[in-house]
C-alpha cells in the first residue's frame, strides 16, 4: 500500500512545474539588466542595414555608431549573407554618395522654386498690368533679390554639410574609412558561407516558408525575385546555425522592422521580436532570441557602460529606422503616377481611333510615359539626359529607363533593347565612342522599369530593376521592385 502511494508522488517530481510564461506565445519584455548580460556574453548579430547606414549617416552619427560597436566587438558576429548584401549595395549612388546626392537634390529644388517664385511675379506683374510700372517691378525685384540671397545661403549651408558628412576615399577599398574600420573589426567574425548546394536548398525553403507567411522574410516575395527576397531566411538560417554551435542567447540589431521580423508596437507595449522566430530559435539551438533597432541598440549600450552617445546620433537613427526601400517613396510614385497617368492619355487615343488591330496605343502609351515620367521626375528636382535622341528623367544618380513589356515577359528580354547597349555606351563607355567626344556617365545607375499595359485591362504591372552591364547590351538584374 505504501509503495503504491508512493509512485504517483515520483512521477509529480520528475514532471516540469510549468509557470505562466511556460507558452509558445508568451513574452518577457525584457530589461536593461538583459542587455548588459548579452552585451558581455550574448551573440550580437548585426543586419546589412546596419553596416550600410555607416556610410548613409553624418559624421555624428557614424563616430558614436563605430565607438559602440567597438564596445562590443568580442560579441560581434556577421552572418556570411549580410556580408554579400553589404557588398552587393555598397556601390550604389544612394549608399557611397548619399550625401552629395542629397545635396545636389536639394539644391536643384531650390533653383526650381526660384525661378517658379521669379515667373510667378512676373506673370503676376504683366496680369494686373504693372509691368510697365517701375516702381512696382522695383518693389518685386527687391523681394525676389531678397529671397535669392536666402536661397543660396541655404545652398551653401548644404552644400557645406553634405562636405562635412562624406565619405571621402570611398573609390578604392584601399581608402574607403568605413572599410578600414571595418576590417579590424569585424576580422575572425564572420560566418561561413553556404555551400551551393545548401543555398539553392535554403533559396526554395525560403519560398516554401514565404507561401504560408512564415517568418522572416516573406514579405519580401511581394517587391523582390525569389534569390534576393530569400536574403532574410538565408540570414536566418546562419544565426539558427551559429546560435546552436556556440550557444549563446542572441541579439539581432536591425533597422528593418517589418511585420515579418518585429510583432508592432502597440499603446501599451513595445515592438518585440515575432514569437515564431523566437520558438524556432530555442527549439533549434537552445537558446534566447532578443532583437534591438540600430537607435536601441546606442542608447542601451550608452547606459549599460556610460558611454558617451550623443541623443542626437540616436534621433539621427530612430528617423529612419524601418523598411528601408531602394527606391524612396517620391520616386515610387513619380513611377507609378506616370504610367497611370499615361494609360489614361493613350486610351483616350485609343478610343477616338475606333481602331482595334491597329490601334496607335501601344505607340502613344510608350511616348506618353517617357514624358510624364520626365515631368514628374523634374518636379522632384530631377533632370534629364539624351539617349538615342529622347530625354529620360535622372535623379539622385539612377537613370529611369521605362521599358513596356507584354504581360507575363520575362525581364531578361529587355536585354536585347537596342536601348540596353546605348545607355551601356553611356555609362561604360567603349574606346571608340570617345572619337566623338562624348563624356562617361559613370555616377549614373540605370534604373530599368518594366510596365505591362493595355487598353483594355489598363495597367497590369510595374517593376523597377537595379543591376549592372554583364557583355554588349546585357543587363543583369540584382534587385527587382513591385510598384504595381
Amino acid at each position: 500500500m505504501k509503495n503504491d502511494e508512493s509512485e504517483p508522488a515520483d512521477e509529480g517530481e520528475n514532471r516540469k512545474r510549468r509557470g505562466i510564461f511556460d507558452c509558445d506565445d508568451a513574452y518577457r519584455t525584457p530589461t536593461s539588466d538583459d542587455y548588459k548580460r548579452l552585451f558581455e556574453t550574448g551573440m550580437i548579430v548585426v543586419d546589412t542595414n546596419v553596416l550600410i547606414n555607416l556610410y548613409r549617416s553624418n559624421g555624428r552619427t557614424r563616430r558614436d555608431t563605430f565607438a559602440v560597436l567597438r564596445r562590443l566587438q568580442n560579441q560581434l558576429w556577421v552572418p556570411h549573407q549580410v556580408l554579400s548584401e553589404f557588398w552587393r549595395n555598397r556601390d550604389l549612388p544612394s549608399v557611397k554618395g548619399h550625401h552629395h546626392a542629397k545635396a545636389r537634390t536639394a539644391c536643384t529644388a531650390l533653383d526650381k522654386a526660384s525661378r517658379s517664385l521669379s515667373d510667378a511675379a512676373d506673370r503676376w506683374l504683366k496680369d494686373v498690368h504693372l509691368d510697365a510700372d517701375d516702381a512696382a517691378r522695383k518693389r518685386i525685384g527687391g523681394y525676389k533679390a531678397s529671397i535669392q540671397r536666402s536661397l543660396d545661403e541655404m545652398k551653401r549651408f548644404i552644400e557645406e554639410q553634405a562636405e562635412n558628412d562624406a565619405l571621402d576615399g570611398t573609390g578604392s577599398t584601399q581608402t574607403d574609412p568605413v572599410l578600414l574600420k571595418l576590417e579590424p573589426l569585424l576580422l575572425g567574425r564572420i560566418g561561413d558561407p553556404f555551400s551551393p548546394e545548401d543555398y539553392a536548398e535554403a533559396v526554395k525553403e525560403a519560398k516554401r516558408r514565404a507561401d504560408k507567411e512564415v517568418p522572416p522574410g516573406y514579405a519580401d516575395y511581394d517587391a523582390k525575385p525569389d534569390e534576393q527576397a530569400a536574403g532574410d531566411y538565408i540570414v536566418w538560417k546562419q544565426v539558427i546555425g551559429e546560435a546552436a554551435r556556440n550557444g549563446r542567447d542572441v541579439l539581432l540589431v536591425t533597422g528593418d522592422i517589418k511585420e515579418d521580423w518585429w510583432t508592432p508596437r502597440t499603446n501599451q507595449s513595445p515592438a518585440r521580436p515575432r514569437s515564431e522566430l523566437q520558438n524556432e530559435l530555442r527549439n533549434q539551438s537552445g537558446v534566447a532570441l532578443f532583437m534591438l533597432t540600430p537607435s536601441q541598440l546606442l542608447a542601451e549600450v550608452s547606459t549599460a557602460f556610460k558611454l558617451e552617445v550623443d541623443k542626437r546620433s540616436v534621433n539621427d537613427l530612430a528617423s529612419r529606422e524601418g523598411n528601408v526601400e531602394i527606391f524612396p517613396a517620391p520616386i515610387r510614385s513619380a513611377i507609378v503616377g506616370s504610367i497611370l497617368s499615361a494609360h489614361e492619355r493613350a486610351r483616350e487615343v485609343h478610343k477616338v481611333s475606333g481602331l482595334s488591330s491597329m490601334s496607335p496605343y501601344g505607340a502613344t502609351v510608350v511616348v506618353a510615359v517617357r514624358e510624364e515620367l520626365n515631368e514628374r521626375i523634374a518636379a522632384i528636382g530631377g533632370t534629364t539626359i539624351s539617349v538615342r535622341g529622347a530625354d529620360y528623367p535622372v535623379f539622385d544618380g539612377f537613370l529611369f529607363l521605362p521599358f513596356r513589356t507584354p504581360s507575363g515577359a520575362p525581364a531578361a528580354t529587355l536585354s536585347k533593347s537596342p536601348r540596353i547597349r546605348a545607355v551601356q555606351e553611356l555609362i561604360e563607355p567603349s574606346e571608340e565612342m570617345f572619337d566623338f567626344g562624348d563624356e562617361p556617365n559613370r555616377n549614373l545607375t540605370p534604373v530599368i522599369i518594366s510596365y505591362s499595359t493595355t487598353a483594355d485591362s489598363g495597367v497590369e504591372s510595374i517593376l523597377a530593376g537595379l543591376g549592372h552591364f554583364a557583355g554588349a547590351g546585357k543587363f543583369d538584374f540584382h534587385f527587382q521592385s513591385r510598384l504595381l
